[in-house]
């Protein structure tokens, strides 16, 4: 009698712990699913997606007839609607003639990094007004070379006659090649950018441009620097892009 009694109160006792302790485990479980949700949504409503957008601008300007040809990728990450963390990198180059007949040549890559702040971001992800800080570098290299002109009489290579010794008088030779020069700077943008179709944006960005520090060639500053403009203490750009919302 005693041993049924003592085989019924170690069944109940297991049964119970089966019951209680499946019921703690779902909970357990369900504690874990509801703080996974909790932490994928504190993620989300950070993050809202990733832009990747094409300069159309300086590919426009060439074709119209400008001097320089620069295009440029950028990579925005959208934070809240509201903070823009940036980053840019281009290609630009030049391979034009002066008027005094001077040859200047150069190509070679450039990069900023930099953050935009939306001022309409309680407007949500349609449309953006932003304003923003950049910092950019470029290292290049250039040939600038005076081009000979041929004698009509004798068939010799003479040197260019616009390019006149102050000193001295007369013309003299003007061929430097391989020139390797540096500048970084700061820019200080503003824009609109703004939804065309689903994914698809469209945006110009303003760029004041001021020269932080240059490392010029033994024989001169550089004539353009890629993703700054014509050498100068400061320059006033503009980019065109076409944007493409990353869908994740």
């Amino acid at each position: 009698m005693e041993q049924k009694i003592l085989s019924c109160f170690i069944g109940l006792n297991l049964l119970m712990f089966f019951l209680f302790g499946n019921a703690s485990l779902l909970q357990a479980q369900k504690k874990e699913e509801q703080k996974l949700i909790a932490d994928t949504t504190a993620k989300a409503s950070w993050y809202r997606g990733t832009y990747v957008g094409v300069d159309l601008f300086g590919i426009g300007a060439k074709v119209f007839g400008g001097d320089f040809l620069s295009s440029e990728v950028g990579v925005r990450v959208n934070l809240k609607n509201m903070l823009y963390p940036t980053l840019e990198i281009g290609y630009g180059s030049t391979d034009t003639w002066s008027e005094n007949g001077i040859h200047y040549k150069s190509s070679a890559p450039y990069y900023r990094i930099g953050a935009d702040f939306n001022t309409m971001y309680k407007k949500g992800d349609v449309s953006h007004v932003y304003v923003g800080l950049r910092y950019g570098m470029s290292s290049m290299e250039y040939d600038v070379y005076t081009q000979p002109i041929d004698d009509p009489i004798w068939g010799d290579a003479l040197e260019n006659p616009l390019i006149v010794d102050d000193v001295w008088g007369g013309s003299f030779p003007y061929d430097h090649r391989g020139q390797k020069a540096s500048m970084h700077w700061f820019e200080i943008v503003g824009g609109v950018q703004v939804k065309i179709y689903r994914n698809i944006y469209m945006g110009w960005t303003l760029r004041l441009k001021y020269r932080v520090s240059s490392s010029p060639g033994t024989y001169g500053d550089p004539w353009y620097v890629p993703g700054f403009g014509q050498y100068d203490s400061s320059k006033i750009g503009v980019t065109y892009s076409l944007i493409y919302k990353i869908p994740f």
